[in-house]
């Protein structure tokens, strides 16, 4: 039998032969890079340096665009320099704020860095669970998560939100390991982080309880109540009772709809949320009777609805939210399909950058005809920080007559921390039914002029000064704030001659935008 000679091959035949197989293999390729575990020590500290690096740009401008960061900073302050702790605002966060006063001294850039480490910490803790649960696209989630604009601002300020997170999420953690009683421990360092996170014992308890579990229910129990009581133990002695008290006031339901779609994914990242949403409807039918079959869906259920009705109940900032933020990438990881997830987690990371702004405190049909083009919420915080800064320091400029009193508003616990250096920071009387007692019954006064800067005035104390004919000048803010906190109106009660009460106008608000204290997004 004769034997054929092999006919060479031409280019494009080898071409065509050698980019089929691997054509084929692509799927493969990109399943594992999908799934890739970032926890794995050089793979996570290569998502560490990058995560650091993007904080690097905005982690030295302030303490926070929230007043309750420079609170903390006012609160670590008053620490050192009178060996007494004040909690910021009531009912207190303890582990942060005395973690950060730790380290005041390093100023922002200290405290700011300490809340990017436990972040980090948190970080790798989310990336755990996701490799433990072995959910998939698992390399996507976890960048996804790392990137995420509300996650991004709060990693890099002097709050707690990212401390009761990051506990939170050592505690799921750790019970997925079976590390009962230190989970309870990380849970009550939660609580003693942000209080409401005391109500995660729920759906973890329930985790708990679904093996039946008892004796290991009673000792997570123990741990979770006995460590956030042993902080709060400061705060209690202090305050008693008046201890629970918070800021409390009612929000329309436009505001949360803002809250909701513009301040924590964006307008952008939303509608790709929703639209992924619509476009999983097949896979999420399956997720009520999930609930019933795997524990852990139902954890991740629970505590998404533990942290909106905690929301709801007081939607005054969307950071509230925060705990939500990994149980809805649960949720979304297991019933988005790999490419819709990639979508939806493209445009929440885009919106961080570049988002459809509106004016106005509202989101309505109007505001949405007329939204524009125009900073994400990573540069929009960074532009409000530095608007809020320019503020304060046009602010502190302004000379006013000796013997004064100047209501500041909104800004006062930057404007006090800022200039702690040239004016002495004291108190106008203990009162520990103020939720904030360095900040809203706090002052700072210049001794060389007697010029007494304050937050506000309720209306006993304003007309005191009244009394002792002091000229009164406020802000904008402090005008509104007035009216709508103490029911009195400040601009009122000038009179030409003999009681002066002067409005000062600095042509904008604290952040920037014609007498509002939010930005224009």
């Amino acid at each position: 039998m004769a034997h054929r000679r092999p006919v060479p091959m031409t280019a494009a035949a080898v071409a065509q032969e050698t980019h089929e197989p691997r054509a084929l293999a692509a799927p493969g390729v990109v399943d594992r890079a999908f799934n890739f575990d970032l926890s794995q020590p050089l793979a996570f500290i290569t998502l560490a340096l990058a995560y650091v690096a993007s904080r690097a740009p905005f982690i030295n401008i302030g303490y926070g665009t929230d007043p309750d960061a420079w609170r903390m900073a006012l609160s670590g302050y008053w620490l050192w320099d009178h060996h007494e702790y004040y909690p910021s605002r009531l009912p207190g966060y303890p582990v942060p704020e005395l973690a950060s006063a730790a380290v005041i001294k390093g100023g922002w850039l200290a405290t700011n860095s300490l809340t990017l480490a436990i972040s980090l910490l948190g970080l790798w803790f989310f990336a755990r669970i996701v490799a433990k649960l072995e959910l998939p696209n698992r390399a996507l989630l976890v960048i996804g998560f790392a990137f995420t604009p509300l996650l991004w601002i709060n990693s890099m300020t002097t709050m707690d939100y990212m401390w009761a997170l990051t506990f939170l999420l050592g505690c799921y953690y750790l019970l997925l390991g079976g590390h009962v009683s230190t989970a309870g421990m990380l849970l009550g360092l939660a609580a003693a982080s942000r209080t409401t996170s005391i109500l995660f014992f729920i759906p973890f308890a329930l985790y708990i309880a679904r093996d039946g579990r008892r004796d290991d229910l009673r000792d997570f129990a123990v741990w979770s109540i006995a460590v956030p009581m042993l902080a709060f133990v400061p705060i209690v002695w202090k305050y008693g009772p008046d201890f629970l008290s918070f800021y409390d006031a009612k929000v329309g339901y436009l505001s949360v709809m803002r809250l909701l779609a513009k301040d924590c994914l964006g307008l952008i990242g939303s509608t790709a949320v929703l639209v992924a949403a619509v476009l999983s409807l097949p896979r999420l039918v399956r997720l009520p009777g999930d609930v019933m079959r795997d524990k852990n869906v139902a954890v991740w259920i629970v505590a998404i609805g533990i942290a909106v009705v905690v929301f709801l109940r007081l939607p005054h900032e969307s950071a509230y939210l925060i705990p939500l933020y990994p149980f809805g990438f649960f949720l979304m990881a297991r019933y988005f399909g790999r490419y819709v997830l990639a979508g939806a987690l493209a445009a929440i990371l885009l919106a961080g950058f570049v988002d459809l702004g509106t004016r106005g405190e509202e989101l309505n049909a109007q505001a949405l005809r007329h939204a524009r083009i125009g900073q994400g919420l990573v540069l929009s915080n960074r532009s409000t920080m530095k608007t809020q800064l320019s503020f304060s320091r046009e602010l502190a400029k302004l000379e006013f007559p000796e013997h004064s009193v100047v209501m500041i508003g909104f800004s006062y616990p930057q404007f006090a921390v800022l200039n702690r250096n040239r004016l002495e920071i004291d108190i106008l009387a203990e009162d520990t039914s103020s939720v904030s007692q360095l900040s809203d019954k706090g002052k700072a006064v210049d001794r060389s002029r007697n010029v007494t800067y304050v937050w506000l005035l309720d209306y006993k104390d304003f007309g005191k000064y009244i009394s002792q004919h002091y000229p009164i000048y406020y802000t904008q803010d402090a005008g509104r704030s007035a009216n709508a906190l103490y029911h009195f109106r400040p601009g009122l009660w000038n009179k030409p001659g003999t009681t002066e009460v002067t409005m000062i106008d600095l042509g904008r608000g604290p952040s920037g935008s014609s007498g509002a204290a939010r930005t224009d997004r």
